[in-house]
C-alpha cells in the first residue's frame, strides 16, 4: 500500500505531527497520511461531549478526492496516525450505532466496539455528511481520534481496519475533544408571605394596614340591616405544588360572633354562622370572596379552594355543620377551614379580597361582639 511506503519515509515528520496533535484540544484538522489523495473538508460533531454520555449523535463530513462506494470510521484512543496500532476508547462502543436522519445519505451502518462501516455511493470530489445514532462516548475526559478511510465497495470497508486497510482508497483523521460536565447549581429558599390587611395592597403587599375591621352602622353598632366590611389579602410563595389557606376562628364551638364575657359555647352563640347567606335581621355572621385572581397568568392564580362552601354573592361560613370531616371540617377545627388555594403552583403577588357581613336580630341580647380570625397558609415545597 502507498500509505505504509509513505509513512515508512517520512517517520520523523509524522512523529512530530503526531505530537502537535495529542497536545491540541477540540476538533483539531489532522493531515492525511495514508495516501496523497486523502479526503478533505473533514470533521466529526458530537450531539454531547460529555464523558461516558450514551445515545450520542455523531455527525460525520468530509469530501472523498476519488469516487467510492463505502467507507469506515475507527475510533482510538491512542494515535490518529494511519498504520499505527488502534487502541479502543474505554467505555466507547459504536455496537448500536443505527443512521440518523440528518442529511443522511448512506445506506447502510454497521458498528462495533470502535468502528463504523458505512455504505454510502459517492462521486469524486464529492462531499458527505452522515448521522449516526446510539453511540456512547469514552468513559474518562481526553482525547478521542477518529480515522476516516474509503474504499470502492462495503467488502473490503467491513475487513479493513486502519492499520490494516487493505482495499482503501484515501484517509484522514480527526482530533475529538471528550470533557466532563460542567456542573452549574444554586439553591433557592422556600419563601410564603400572605398579607391580610384593612386596605388594598399593591405588589409585595405594599399599603397594607393593620386588619382591626368593625362591623358597624353610623352609630357604631350593628343592628338589623346586612352591614360588611371588606378584608384585603396577599399570597406570594414559590411552593413548587402551591400553597392552601385556611381560615381559623376561636370561637369555640360557635363559629359565628360571640357576646365579649359570655362562655364560648353554643347556648351563647347569638349571632350563628351563616350556612346559606346573611339577610336583614338574621342574626346571622359570613364571608363572600371576590372573584379568582387570575390577572396575569405568568404570576400564578389565586382562587377559591376546590369543595369550599364560600361564593363570591353569598355570605357564609364553614362551621363543623358545613364541613364534618377532616381536612375541611369548619372554622373552629385544628387547623381551620380550607378556603383559598393558589391551584397547585407558585404565586406572586395575587390578591382576594373577603367581605365579611353580619346582621343582629331583633332577639339578638345587647352587647359587643367579636370573634378573632386567623389565615393559615401552607405551601407544598
Amino acid at each position: 500500500m502507498g500509505s505504509f511506503r509513505v509513512l515508512s519515509q517520512r517517520t520523523g515528520r509524522m512523529a512530530t505531527l503526531a505530537a502537535l496533535v495529542v497536545a491540541t484540544l477540540g476538533q483539531a484538522v489532522l493531515p492525511a497520511l495514508a495516501s496523497a489523495d486523502g479526503v478533505t473538508s473533514r470533521s466529526i460533531a458530537l450531539s454531547a461531549a460529555t464523558a461516558d454520555a450514551s445515545g450520542v449523535t455523531y455527525k460525520v463530513s468530509f469530501t472523498a478526492a476519488t469516487g467510492v462506494g463505502a467507507y469506515i470510521v475507527e475510533f482510538c484512543s491512542d494515535s490518529p496516525v494511519f498504520g499505527q496500532t488502534c487502541t479502543a476508547p474505554g467505555g466507547f462502543s459504536a455496537a448500536s450505532a443505527a443512521l440518523g436522519a440528518d442529511g443522511t445519505t448512506a445506506t447502510a451502518v454497521t458498528g462495533s466496539a470502535n468502528k463504523l462501516v458505512v455504505t454510502n455511493t459517492i462521486a469524486a470530489a464529492g462531499s458527505v455528511t452522515d448521522t449516526f445514532t446510539g453511540i456512547h462516548n469514552p468513559t474518562l475526559a481526553g482525547v478521542l481520534y477518529a480515522r476516516i478511510i474509503t474504499f470502492d465497495d462495503a467488502t473490503n470497508a467491513a475487513a479493513a481496519t486502519s492499520d490494516d486497510d487493505t482495499g482503501s482508497t484515501e484517509s484522514g483523521s480527526v482530533a475529538i475533544s471528550i470533557t466532563n460536565d460542567v456542573s452549574v447549581s444554586g439553591a433557592v429558599q422556600e419563601s410564603m408571605q400572605l398579607c391580610a390587611s384593612a386596605a388594598a395592597m399593591t405588589t409585595n403587599c405594599a399599603g397594607a394596614t393593620a386588619p382591626s375591621l368593625k362591623l358597624a352602622n353610623a352609630n357604631g353598632a350593628l343592628d338589623s340591616t346586612l352591614l360588611t366590611v371588606p378584608l384585603y389579602t396577599q399570597i406570594s410563595t414559590n411552593a413548587s405544588a402551591g400553597a392552601v389557606v385556611s381560615l381559623k376562628s376561636d370561637a369555640a364551638a360557635c363559629g359565628g360572633l360571640h357576646r365579649v364575657g359570655d362562655a364560648y359555647d353554643t347556648s351563647h352563640c347569638f349571632i350563628k354562622p351563616s350556612s346559606t347567606t346573611v339577610a336583614d335581621g338574621s342574626g346571622l355572621f359570613g364571608l363572600k370572596l371576590s372573584a379568582d385572581d387570575t390577572s396575569d397568568a405568568t404570576q400564578g392564580t389565586f382562587q377559591k379552594h376546590t369543595g369550599s362552601v364560600y361564593d363570591t354573592t353569598n355570605y357564609k361560613m364553614g362551621f363543623d355543620s358545613a364541613h364534618p370531616t377532616a381536612p375541611e371540617n369548619g372554622v373552629t377545627s385544628v387547623y381551620g377551614d380550607q378556603i383559598l388555594d393558589t391551584n397547585g403552583a407558585p404565586a406572586n403577588s395575587r390578591n382576594m379580597t373577603m367581605t365579611f357581613g353580619a346582621s343582629a336580630s331583633n332577639m339578638t341580647p345587647a352587647g359587643t361582639y367579636q370573634t378573632k380570625l386567623s389565615l393559615i397558609a401552607t405551601g407544598t415545597f
